[in-house]
């Protein structure tokens, strides 16, 4: 443990070093000082803030300022566009909104950066477009955690249907204590979906409209916590602290928790190691950075933009626990060698499906998380409302 640890913080503390004259070579200079202001969500991990700084500390005539506003996925929208922004920190579901209101504009793709396909096809203007509706800041992927407790013994990477079928082993964000912790939830139902039937969501987040289709593919999940198979719990890190009593195996969870789990479980000593692995087909999450239409600004924001998203800030932000967005993030040797589960992670986001890209995502899963609780934990069959109501909150 502490070999790994003290690598990862030597790589970071390079990278940072590195970042200092890559924040140089953006110097702005102007006649009068601007602040820009970044609205965006809360950042756990630190290493937002860090970037920020550096930013901040090589360009003082135009210095960015963070605003975090808590929001859920109902209401993501009204609270950021009613905060004033130059630059919005938007997930990947709220982009469509935001360009479908004109609230953003297109911009260019990032230079020397070949991102991820799936990472890509979220955030382009139109199929084919080299232009972004957002610069991706960081991509995410559902992964499945597991506790080793022995490294020599055998330990070939479970199935999902394995692991919900079994003995009571397994946490994940299969329940909801409100619109907080709705979205987890929609999230997981979505992929234990997925993996019953990964036509259910298509690679473009296109989502099936068969009844039976939906009742097939949610029958395992139904049988699983009708049965106590599965520890529930609301959001990310009430399934952390799950986990971390010791008594499961397996976890659904971001990877960017990785590094803190993984220092904790080590501590421990029944654990070996925590180890991350793919679930079938995961469910593709991040943020991009957009700028505002109505910024008096742009050529600003765009370069704190690409500071933000270039090269040397993805690696950075890997040691951290992100997942880059970036083809050549994942194949540096430093990186890979300070996390080793990085191959894994590209793998699952490579396969990943996007969640339905529409400008009526919010209603959409509203819909779907009050229709699959009923059916999950109520009982309530699954009818054609549950189809009608998806369809018409993305036509």
């Amino acid at each position: 443990m502490p070999d790994l640890y003290s690598r990862r913080s030597f790589i970071a503390g390079v990278l940072t070093a590195g970042m200092l004259s890559t924040a140089a070579g953006y110097l702005l200079t102007r006649r009068a000082p601007v602040t820009l202001t970044l609205v965006t969500g809360a950042d756990n991990t630190g290493g937002r803030n860090l970037l920020i700084n550096l930013w901040n500390r090589f360009n003082p005539d135009v210095t960015l300022e963070v605003v975090t506003v808590a929001s859920s996925t109902q209401d993501q929208y009204d609270k950021f566009v009613n905060t004033p922004a130059d630059i919005y920190n938007l997930d990947v579901i709220h982009i469509p909104r935001f360009a479908a209101r004109e609230r953003i504009v297109p911009l260019q793709a990032p230079d020397g950066i070949t991102l991820l396909p799936p990472v890509q096809r979220v955030s382009q203007v139109k199929e084919g477009s080299a232009q972004l509706w957002a610069v991706p800041f960081n991509t995410d992927v559902g992964m499945l955690y597991r506790r080793i407790t022995d490294k020599a013994a055998a330990d070939p990477e479970p199935t999902l249907d394995a692991v919900i079928g079994g003995k009571r082993q397994f946490t994940g964000q299969l329940k909801t204590e409100g619109s907080v912790t709705d979205e987890a939830y929609v999230i997981n139902v979505l992929e234990q979906a997925l993996a019953q039937d990964r036509t259910i969501l298509d690679e473009r987040g296109v989502v099936s409209t068969s009844l039976g289709q939906w009742q097939r593919a949610l029958g395992p999940l139904a049988g699983a916590l009708r049965g106590n198979r599965i520890v529930t719990a609301a959001g990310e890190e009430n399934t952390n602290t799950e986990f971390e009593k010791g008594t499961l195996r397996y976890m659904r969870n971001w990877p960017v928790w990785y590094p803190s789990v993984d220092r904790t479980e080590r501590e421990k000593p029944g654990t070996a190691s925590i180890r991350l692995g793919r679930l079938p087909i995961g469910i593709l999450g991040g943020q991009g950075l957009a700028i505002a239409k109505d910024t008096a600004h742009r050529e600003e924001a765009e370069a704190v933009i690409r500071f933000l998203t270039g090269m040397p800030a993805q690696k950075l932000l890997a040691t951290y626990g992100f997942a880059p967005t970036a083809q050549e993030a994942y194949n540096d040797p430093e990186v890979k060698a300070a996390v080793p589960h990085l191959d894994v992670v590209r793998s699952a986001v490579e396969d990943a499906h996007p969640r339905p890209m529409s400008a009526g995502y919010a209603d959409f899963a509203r819909v779907f998380r009050q229709h699959t609780y009923d059916y999950l934990y109520r009982r309530v069959a699954l009818t054609d409302g549950f189809v009608e109501g998806m369809q018409g909150a993305l036509r």
